[in-house]
């Protein structure tokens, strides 16, 4: 706002300027033009030829002979002695200023204008006699009308500058209105020109950008609907076959086999719960992470050690030597957010791995560099990118032991960018696929 009141401040300052300093010109030019019978040159001659010509007759018949004359020109001519100026000014109503005066008495031809009436006299004094001649009045144009006209001049140009300005802005707008219309319409594809004056591309780029956002939270949000209605269905199925068969069974080795089932399944849909509800606080706001510096060693191995007991049919290999030999133990992260990071990369590795998972930390270029690799069939290099949108999981011959509803990934990759990292996939040298995350140190 601020710089849309200066730009139209600085704008009708500079029309103001310029449009006044144009028809000032334009005006000076035209009067120039249209009343060059007022031009003190032109007459200094008639008051030379008026004076010669009086200087013939005798100072008696000096204001017959001018009544004569003035039938002549086009307007009149009086001889008034030096007592009657006084009165010629009253009768007029143009007061003579004393420089006037002397200046008049000293030979020079002076000027008297009324703009209101559009009448000029022009007095000078007779040489070696007494008396002032006087030209007038002579009839030119009231400033009055040419006032008027001038001055709507100036407002039609003002409107015209107004307007070249207002016109981008307001053709902005009505894109702006229209893209608005329709995304609310339900066409989410819809988005604002960004061809827009520089006062509203801003605007227009919150809009776009608001738009992408609410048509990624719908998305999401079908998205999360189907996944919801199908993959909480199958555990919640599986529980409700073991209640009936454990309902109408008697041997007590298969009751505990199907409690066992359905202990399992609650562990399932209780996983579910908790990728879903931590998804969703992404889409309603940005986690606030909280910075402290840790020893990387010891958090992971405290992860590390809880899967080698949940998990004694895989190797889990740590290898830290570097940042050991470099004594660079300590890192920082926030700990709730770089758990839930490394917690769904090792649940991916023990998905898909045959026996081994290898963790490794280096020190590259002062930042920290975390690989999570297994032994499984990998990923294809096709698929790399796409792993990491919500919702997204591989192909079901890779994925049917797997379960989940493809969130653990995505969940990963938001948590390491607000780490300011990034996340990359690459092939393990054993085969399998090689998890890479990078965050400052």
């Amino acid at each position: 706002m601020k710089n849309l009141f200066l730009r139209l401040y600085i704008l009708l300052i500079l029309t103001f300027v310029g449009l006044g300093w144009s028809i000032e010109i334009f005006y000076s030019n035209l009067s120039n033009e249209e009343q060059i019978t007022s031009d003190l040159a032109l007459h200094k001659g008639t008051f030379m030829l008026l004076n010669a010509e009086l200087m013939r007759h005798p100072e008696n018949e000096q204001h017959t002979h001018l009544e004569a004359l003035s039938t002549s020109f086009g307007y009149p001519i009086a001889l008034l002695n030096e007592d009657k100026i006084r009165q010629f000014s009253n009768h007029t109503g143009l007061a003579l200023g004393t420089h006037q005066i002397n200046y008049l008495s000293s030979g020079g031809v002076i000027s008297l204008f009324n703009d209101i009436k559009g009448e000029s006299w022009f007095l000078k004094k007779l040489s070696d006699r007494n008396g002032v001649m006087v030209l007038g009045p002579i009839y030119t144009e009231p400033v009055v009308q040419s006032d008027i006209i001038y001055t709507g001049l100036f407002f039609i140009g003002l409107a015209v500058f107004v307007f070249l300005w207002v016109w981008p802005i307001s053709k902005g707008l009505m894109s702006l209105t229209n893209a608005a219309t329709e995304f609310g319409k339900g066409n989410f594809e819809v988005r604002a020109n960004t061809h827009v004056s520089s006062s509203l591309l801003e605007l227009v780029e919150r809009f776009n950008s608001m738009a992408a956002r609410i048509q990624r939270l719908i998305k999401s949000h079908r998205e999360l609907s189907h996944a919801v209605s199908h993959e909480l269905r199958t555990p919640i199925a599986r529980i409700r076959f073991a209640m009936e068969i454990i309902r109408e069974e008697d041997n007590a080795e298969l009751k505990h086999k199907y409690l066992d089932s359905m202990d399992e399944s609650i562990e399932e849909l209780d996983s579910l719960v908790d990728e879903l509800l931590v998804y969703a606080k992404f889409d309603r706001e940005e986690p606030q992470l909280k910075i402290k510096e840790y020893n990387l060693v010891i958090f992971l191995n405290d992860i590390i050690e809880k899967y080698r007991l949940n998990e004694p049919r895989f190797q889990f290999h740590l290898n830290v030597e570097n940042l050991v030999s470099a004594n660079k133990v300590n890192a920082s992260f926030d700990r709730e957010g770089m758990n839930k990071v490394i917690d769904n990369l090792l649940r991916n590795a023990v998905r898909y791995a045959k026996k081994r998972i290898s963790i490794s930390v280096t020190i590259e270029q002062e930042k920290l560099v975390l690989k999570v690799s297994d032994d499984g069939v990998g990923i294809p290099q096709e698929k790399r990118d796409s792993i990491f949108e919500p919702f997204v999981r591989l192909d079901e011959s890779r994925d049917k032991k797997s379960g989940g509803i493809g969130l653990g990934l995505a969940i990963v990759k938001r948590f390491v960018e607000l780490h300011q990292g990034q996340i990359t996939i690459e092939s393990a040298k054993g085969g399998g696929a090689c998890f890479n995350v990078t965050w400052p140190q």
